[in-house]
Formats: C-alpha cells, sequence, structure tokens
C-alpha cells in the first residue's frame, strides 16, 4: 500500500498553486500514515516535519484542520517510536483544539482523545488514561455506532488499561467483548483481532486460566504477519510460557523476538529493550546467570526506560 501512496505522491503534478500545494501535502500525509501502520517510523517522521513545515508556510496554524491531521499523525509516529513525551505533548495540542472548534462528540475529537489516553497508557498515567478511555468508548458507540471498527480499537485500549489496573474481573469483560466483535465485523487475520487476542490471553492468565490463555496466545503467534506482529506475538506468548515454567521454548522465542525487534525498531526502542528484559528474566529463571547478566548489563547500556 505504500508504494500505491508513493507513486500517487510523485506523479502529483508540481504546481506553484495554492491548491495544488494542498493536494501534495494531503497525499504526503497519507503516505505517512501507512509507513506508520507499516513500522517505518523514520520515513514517516521525516515527510511529516516536511509537511508541518510547508503547513506553515501555507500560513497554516493550529486552528486549520489540516495543520491538526499532519500533527495527529506525527504524535502517532513518535508514538510508535517510542518518544512518548513528545507525543503527548502534540496529543494534548490537538485535542484542545479539536475540542475547541469541533466539539466533544466529532469523530476527529474522538481519535484525538483515544490517542492522546493511548500515549498515556504507555507512561502509565492510568489514572488520567482510565476515564479519557471510558469516554472515548461511549462517545464512540454513540457517535460511530457499538460494531465500528474504532469503537473497538476503543474497547481494546481501555481493556487494557484496566488489566495494567489489575482489574482483571471487568478487563476480562471488555477485552472478551472486543474480541467477539472485531471477529464479527474485522476480516479473518486482520492485526486487531490477534491484539484482542494478546489482551484477553494475558488476562484470562492473570485469573488463573491458562489453558484458555494459551489457546488464545498460540492462536496470535500463528496469524502474525509482519515482523511487529510476530514480534509482540513472540513476546506475550513466550512470557505466558515463562509463568508456567516453560523455559526452553519460552527463551527461543525471545532470543527471536529481540533479534527482529533489533532489526526492525533498533536495540534502544522500548520493545527491544522489553524484550531484552523478558529474556534476561527468562535466562536467570531457567539458571543461565551468565546469559541473563550478560542480558541486564546491555539494558542498562542502552539508557531508555522500557514500556
Amino acid at each position: 500500500m505504500a508504494q500505491v501512496f508513493q507513486k500517487a505522491m510523485e506523479a502529483a503534478p508540481a504546481s506553484s498553486s495554492t491548491e495544488h500545494l494542498r493536494k501534495d501535502l494531503a497525499t504526503k500525509d497519507s503516505l505517512a500514515a501507512v509507513l506508520t501502520k507499516s513500522g517505518r517510523w523514520d520515513e514517516a517522521e521525516a515527510i511529516l516535519r516536511e509537511v508541518l513545515k510547508a503547513r506553515e508556510t501555507l500560513g497554516q496554524t493550529i486552528a486549520d484542520e489540516d495543520m491538526l491531521m499532519t500533527m495527529n499523525n506525527l504524535g502517532a509516529v513518535l508514538n510508535s517510536q517510542g518518544r512518548f513525551s513528545e507525543a503527548e505533548i502534540l496529543h494534548r495540542q490537538v485535542l484542545e483544539a479539536d475540542e475547541k472548534s469541533l466539539g466533544s462528540e466529532h469523530t476527529d475529537t474522538i481519535t484525538s482523545m483515544n490517542n492522546l489516553a493511548d500515549v498515556l497508557t504507555r507512561q502509565g498515567k492510568l489514572d488520567e488514561a482510565e476515564p479519557m478511555q471510558r469516554q472515548v468508548v461511549a462517545l464512540s458507540k454513540q457517535v460511530r455506532g457499538p460494531e465500528h471498527p474504532e469503537t473497538l480499537s476503543a474497547m481494546g485500549n481501555l481493556g487494557d488499561i484496566l488489566l495494567r489496573q489489575k482489574k482483571y474481573e471487568e478487563a476480562e469483560t471488555v477485552s472478551q467483548a472486543a474480541l467477539e466483535l472485531r471477529r464479527k465485523v474485522l476480516r479473518e487475520g486482520h492485526p486487531e483481532i490477534a491484539s484482542s487476542l494478546n489482551n484477553l490471553a494475558a488476562v484470562l492468565s492473570k485469573r488463573g486460566k491458562f489453558d484458555e490463555a494459551e489457546a488464545l496466545h498460540r492462536e496470535q503467534y500463528a496469524l502474525a504477519q509482519t515482523n511487529l506482529e510476530k514480534i509482540g506475538s513472540m513476546s506475550g506468548l513466550a512470557r505466558f510460557l515463562s509463568s508456567r515454567g516453560h523455559y526452553d521454548e519460552a527463551e527461543t522465542l525471545l532470543q527471536d523476538a529481540v533479534k527482529m525487534s533489533t532489526g526492525e525498531l533498533g536495540p534502544n526502542h522500548p520493545t527491544t529493550r522489553s524484550a531484552m528484559s523478558d529474556l534476561g528474566d527468562v535466562l536467570l529463571r531457567n539458571g543461565k546467570y551468565q546469559g541473563a547478566e550478560d542480558v541486564q548489563r546491555k539494558i542498562l547500556r542502552a539508557g531508555v526506560a522500557v514500556a
């Protein structure tokens, strides 16, 4: 898909007219969004910063819808890169502007609120994230409908917050509902189904429903298509297996996850460091003390917080 947008961008007519420039910038915004989903974050960031400068040249401000779209897209890139503080600043600015110009029930505002809640969740700011995410779910059901993919995404995010808060019973209810609806609405193998599988499996594991949790983790692992999906599914399955004492399989999965994450995201990305931390824990549990020490020292040298 990224190639399609790339060709469209290159084919866009060079013109000094404001209208043509606006169209070019919109195409670049769309390309950056696809690159972000594909995990090509450095490329996406470079494009979006170029677009921001061009919009400023056009005299656009945060009051302009197009400027807000670009800022929102850049915030998503920074969030994916683990640059949470920068992402939070952008998403707060966008949400404030959306609420002021569009109102709280506009779909753009709901999306902005969801994005901010996600960044807060990743930083562990759960007391602020939870009520915000509940509001997102309620508004999305009201405005978009209870089975809209964005509503289901918001439900999945709420389930994740509840899991992090150890509200396991409600987390299971929300995560189960999100998975069932995603299976109904989305195509088989859709990445968001895999996300729901992971969330529900994590909750079931916390509640002692280990056989159900393992089945869901293995289903997610089997469905993974992109390297980013594989990293997440391998890490989730490995953590579960480690908790059940299956250290050898967990170690193999995490070795692969660390290698793949290092290649895709870099050694200092929070996802890579999280996989390394999990690997160090498994090695320790498995009695491989030197290996565990080596991994933990690598994490310390990286000097980046684990997500």
